[in-house]
């Protein structure tokens, strides 16, 4: 009994200091993403080569008898 309680509390310790972590990562990458002097025009463009076709946005309509 006392070994099931142990594993439960270092569970619970574990999880809490995950979170803690992961939620430090993010205001980092947070930080990163509203840096001014990085520019967004450094990146590549994405493009669509020719050959994949002509892209055609559609919706789908019910056929009803």
């Amino acid at each position: 009994m006392l070994l099931i309680r142990f594993l439960l509390v270092s569970l619970i310790v574990y999880m809490i200091i995950r979170s803690f972590v992961k939620y430090s990562n993010e205001e980092e990458s947070s930080k990163l993403k509203k840096d001014p002097d990085k520019k967004s025009s450094d990146l590549p463009a994405k493009k669509v080569s020719k050959e994949v076709g002509e892209y055609i946005d559609y919706e789908e309509i019910d056929k009803k008898k």
